[in-house]
Parts: C-alpha cells; structure tokens; sequence
C-alpha cells in the first residue's frame, strides 16, 4: 500500500511538472506568434475564467499594426507655431486657401491674396449711368452716398471689384463706387447745342495753320480743360494753359496727342469736367483754345505750371522758369 501510494504521488508530480513545462513553452510559442501579429493582419482569441474557474473563449478581435500615413501629425505654420489640424478642419478653410505643389511634389495649403471686393485696377475708360445709381464713398452697399448720378451722367471707371459687382469711380473731383450693372460705354445721344458747339469750333479753327495735328474731340477736350482750369481769368491765362498742353504734345518727354496728354495718370484732373459736361467752354475760351493751336505761346515754350497759393511749388521750382501770368508760374524742363 505504501508503495502503491507514493507511485501515486510521484505520477500525479510528473503530471504536474509537464504541465509547467507546457506552459512555459506554450508562453514562449504565443510571444513570436504576437510578433508575428504586430506585423501582419490576423486573428487573435482572449480567454477567461468563467464563474466556476474554467476559462472559456470569448470576443474574436482583428487587428493590425498601423500604417505611418494613419497618423496625425502637427503642421508648423509659416511663423514657426504649431497647430494640429485635422481632416475635417482642413476641409472647413476650403474658402480661404488654395493647394499648390512645392518642388517635391507635395501639396502645401497657402493662404489667398484676394477677398471678394478687392479692386483691380484697370485702365481708365469712360463709362455712362444707364439709369439713375447711388455714388458712393466705398464698395458696400452700406456705405454712405455721397450722390445719385443720373442716367446719361459719365464717370471715369479706373477699376473693378474681384466680383464684378463694383466699379471704381471718378466723377467730378469726387472719388467714390457704384455698381456695374448700372453703367454702360455707350454714350448717350448729344443735344442739338453740343452738335453745334462741335461743328463751330473746329471750322474757327481752321482758318490758321494748327502747330499740331488733333480731332474734334481733341479740341473739345482741350477747350473744357482751359475753361475749368482758368475760366474766370484773362484770355492770356488761358492761352497760356492751352500752351502747356500742345507744348507737351511737341515734346517728346510726354505723349504725342491733346488726348493722351490731357488722359495721363495724376496730370489735368480738369478732363473730368470734359466727362461730366460741367464747366462748358465759353466762346472766349474757345477762341483762346484757337489762337493757341494757331501758333500764339505766351508761355516761352512751357510745359508745367502750378499756382503757388494752392500748392506747394518746391518741385516746379527747381526747373526752368518761363512767364508768370495772373499769379500761376509757368516752368519748362532744363
């Protein structure tokens, strides 16, 4: 009995240390299989212990390990702060910047330059009202109106808002925005007055040998110019003024035509009076417009002048001086 016994126990200990053995071993096995997992897709099952002690398998889980491209990672901004930005919060700033792709071919958000209602600047065309439209200081339509143009009334359109929707505008001496739905380049037709008023002053003209070539517009232009810059001043005022222009219209420091002269950017702001139809040319100034063209320069050659109670003459000064008539001072290039 007693050896049957220990036989017992000594069976029922090798039972047991296998089962340690096994356990080790089936330890180890499970540890290259994880490894194995953490760099291919597979399957793996959790156990646990029941309520009576027993272990049970129970959820299958798939997992894998990650690919780099799954990652978030913290953009640094063009001033060396960092912000994390996710999928979604890229797809909101959609409106405010456009892609490009830098030289490795990888694609960069940059912010946009324009807003809606940026102004472009454009070439200075004149363009009518085709209905009575609000003329205002800024490209809102809250903005304050600074007048109603009417229909048939000319601007000088130096710009157009990245929309469409506003045109930059002068009128008069007045800066300001309207709409472009409401103007057109055609002009309207002319009264029976102004018809006349163009057919007589080229004719009177003509009569003289003109030192320059010009148009009859040309010479419209010229005489609104003379009227609204010394209208209320003797006739040798505004030969004198009439000089300058067909005296830059010889020199080759200026364009070669009454018009390009009296259009150039920053020059005779008193084109606009031409536009807009205001200060009309007397007959006296028409006739003082003539005599210039016809070759009378009271001016010695002049190409500048300025009034020195209304502006700062610095400049002017350091050029050559020619004549001074009813207080303005008429200068020419050394």
């Amino acid at each position: 009995m007693l050896t049957g016994g220990a036989l017992c126990v000594l069976t029922i200990g090798t039972i047991s240390l296998c089962g340690m053995v096994g356990s080790k071993v089936g330890s180890a096995q499970s540890k290259e299989t994880a490894a194995e997992v953490n760099e291919t897709t597979t399957v793996n099952e959790r156990t646990q212990p029941d309520s009576e002690g027993t272990y049970t398998t129970i959820d299958t889980v798939a997992w894998r390990k990650a690919s780099i491209n799954e990652y978030e990672f913290a953009e640094v901004s063009a001033v060396g702060t960092t912000t994390a930005a996710t999928t979604s919060e890229k797809a909101t700033k959609k409106t405010t910047t456009t892609d490009s792709a830098d030289e490795t071919g990888k694609t960069t958000t940059k912010a946009e330059t324009k807003v809606a209602g940026y102004i472009e600047p454009m070439s200075s065309q004149v363009y009518y009202a085709k209905s009575p439209v609000n003329f205002r200081a800024d490209s809102k339509k809250s903005a304050e109106v600074l007048e109603v143009l009417d229909t048939g009334d000319s601007v000088v359109v130096d710009g157009v808002s990245s929309d469409g929707i506003w045109y930059s505008v002068q009128h008069g001496k007045v800066k300001g925005y309207a709409m472009a739905e409401y103007f057109t380049t055609k002009a309207p037709e002319k009264s029976e007055e102004e018809k006349t008023a163009e057919k007589k002053a080229p004719e009177k003209v003509s009569e003289k040998k003109a030192v320059i070539s010009y148009t009859a517009e040309e010479f419209d232009m010229l005489c609104y110019v003379v009227q609204s810059e010394v209208g209320d001043c003797s006739d040798a005022s505004k030969i004198a003024v009439a000089n300058v222009i067909i005296n830059r219209v010889k020199s080759e420091q200026f364009p070669d035509t009454i018009y390009d002269v009296l259009t150039s950017p920053s020059q005779f702001d008193a084109i606009y009076s031409y536009y807009n139809r205001s200060t009309v040319p007397t007959q006296n100034t028409i006739d003082c417009a003539a005599r210039a063209l016809a070759g009378e320069d009271n001016t010695n050659g002049a190409t500048y002048y300025y009034a020195p109670q209304y502006c700062d003459g610095s400049w002017f000064e350091s050029l050559q001086f020619c004549t001074e008539v009813d207080g303005q001072r008429y200068f020419k290039s050394w």
